[in-house]
């Protein structure tokens, strides 16, 4: 038998270089703040010297200058005139004082001499000015630049706080209509749009696993006593009820995974609703009975328009939430009823049962809420929910009120067909 033998170790493939070189690029790549304070200063360096340099040259060429030779031309006089002199320029020059120079007075501030002396004095202010220009050009960019992208931060952010589980943060920018206003907006109407979908997948799973429980504990059921006693068991008999528990589980997941993916999509048709509630009688007629509770209806001829894989599921979610949420020995009812302007299905059940705080009647309808333990109840806190969801999804209602002797009574309705009467 051969051994393989280890590899010896050979060198970085060439795309780690590569990698490492890219991560290194992304570290020193300049920032969109640091990009548009470079475009910015750019910018108002190359306007500031283009005007030093239109000034210089107009400056050179337009003007006539007719500078002296001599520029310190200070004013002095020799001595006061005369006493009794006449005015300066009638009398003889010796009289008024003559006119001279200061050669040798210091200048205080810039002396001119030429045109020369103009243009160099024009070119270093103006150079000097840019400079400045400049430097304060950078600063305002850096600053204007930071405001500019304070949106584009924030939507940052906003993107990096967000779990795979939590998307219920939004950015909410206020402010301008502008373009950053319209890509916040996009951005929390796509996370809208993900929240939704990822509830609309808990909800599925979560209901599909609630519903599906009873039609798999009822086969297990089956199964078991054909197993316990294989001599009894008519293979004719169970059949037909195993088949007919799969189709209803079957149904009721392609309706929970439609009303989870749109609730416009659900199929609808014309049904008779008394008819289901007629099944759903016989559905739990054996759990009324082992719980020794009296189960009575009152049926009237009502025909709605919806999804009748749904429509059989509240029903019989609403008699299992009277059976389940009573004690043994109390009662449960089930009535239905028509009423017209506008013609309207009004599903009611009643059940005894633990009083119930009114206060905590509204709270029913959230997801995983138990006013029992399980132990004592068996339900998960997702049957009512579910019966809210559904009543929704055909335009309809459902509501509770809280019995004064104990127990729940649920009111459902549904926008009722012409077939209604």
């Amino acid at each position: 038998m051969s051994t393989r033998r280890p590899r010896p170790p050979t060198a970085a493939s060439p795309g780690e270089p590569g990698r490492f070189w890219a991560g290194r690029a992304r570290v020193l790549r300049p920032t969109v703040r640091a990009r548009f304070t470079l475009l910015y200063g750019s910018a108002c360096l190359g306007v500031g010297v283009c005007l030093l340099t239109l000034v210089y040259l107009l400056m050179r060429y337009w003007p006539d200058y007719r500078i002296p030779d001599k520029a310190d031309t200070l004013v002095s006089f020799r001595h006061a005139p005369a006493a009794g002199a006449g005015p300066c320029g009638v009398n003889t020059p010796t009289d008024c004082g003559t006119l001279t120079s200061r050669p040798d007075a210091s200048p205080t501030g810039l002396v001119i001499h030429s045109k020369a002396d103009v243009l160099t004095t024009l070119l270093q202010f103006s150079g000097l000015a840019l400079l400045l220009l400049t430097v304060l050009a950078f600063g305002l960019g850096w600053i204007i630049a930071g405001r500019i992208l304070a949106p584009v931060h924030r939507i940052t952010d906003t993107a990096r706080t967000l779990a795979a589980r939590d998307l219920g943060q939004r950015i909410g920018l206020d402010g301008p209509d502008d373009e950053f206003k319209e890509l916040a907006d996009t951005f929390d109407a796509m996370l809208e749009r993900l929240d939704t979908a990822f509830a609309a997948q808990q909800r599925f799973a979560a209901n599909a696993s609630h519903e599906l429980r009873t039609p798999l504990t009822a086969t297990r059921t089956m199964l078991q006593v054909a197993l316990a006693g294989p001599d009894d068991c008519d293979i004719r008999d169970l059949a037909p009820k195993l088949l007919a528990i799969n189709r209803r589980s079957t149904e009721a997941t392609n309706a929970l995974l439609a009303l989870a993916r749109d609730p416009t999509t659900i199929d609808r048709r014309t049904v008779d609703l008394a008819r289901l509630a007629r099944e759903a009688l016989h559905t739990v007629r054996d759990e009324a009975h082992e719980k020794n509770i009296t189960l009575s209806c009152a049926l009237q001829p009502v025909h709605v328009t919806g999804d009748p894989a749904l429509l059989l599921q509240l029903l019989t979610n609403l008699l299992t939430n009277a059976l389940r949420h009573n004690h043994t020995g109390g009662t449960a009812t089930l009535s239905l009823t028509a009423a017209q302007d506008p013609p309207t299905a009004l599903i009611t059940t009643a059940n005894t049962g633990d009083p119930v705080p009114p206060g905590a009647v509204p709270t029913l309808f959230e997801p995983f809420h138990r006013l029992t333990p399980r132990t004592r109840s068996g339900g998960h806190g997702l049957g009512l929910p579910l019966i809210r969801s559904v009543a929704r999804a055909h335009n309809g209602t459902a509501t509770a009120t809280a019995n004064p002797t104990g127990g729940l009574t649920l009111h459902i309705t549904l926008p009722a067909s012409p077939a209604t009467g």
